[in-house]
């Protein structure tokens, strides 16, 4: 059951920024910040819900007495960044995303107005 809660938070994590940005390029709404705060508590609660999730996920697997997976031991300081730093992560996660919404944002507006008048030097 852990396992599988661990890979809905991945799963979320990973579809929440895409998401929003496409709500935010239809409709236009919400706002930038509610945007930015949604990416970053959501996105903070889901790395810190998969990295516990994955570790009771391992838990239960030792209890089981299972093969454990590679690098099982081995997480370092996942947890501390987890915790103190999921929400920078979650950012950094959205940056490519973002890039894709301004090039789609652009080629929206140069497609509405092509004939308009370029500022080139």
């Amino acid at each position: 059951m852990n396992g599988m809660l661990h890979q809905l938070c991945l799963g979320l994590f990973l579809v929440l920024p895409p998401t929003l940005l496409v709500i935010k390029l239809q409709k236009k709404k919400p706002a930038w910040w509610i945007v930015l705060t949604m990416i970053m508590g959501l996105g903070w609660l889901f790395v810190s819900g998969s990295f516990v999730f994955y570790q009771e996920h391992i838990g239960d697997l030792i209890a089981q007495k299972q093969e454990l997976p590679v690098g099982w031991d081995s997480d370092g300081a996942a947890g501390v960044a987890a915790l103190f730093l999921g929400w920078l992560i979650s950012l950094i996660y959205t940056l490519p995303w973002l890039v894709v919404y301004v090039f789609i944002v652009g080629i929206r507006r140069w497609c509405q107005n092509p004939q308009a008048p370029s500022n080139d030097i």
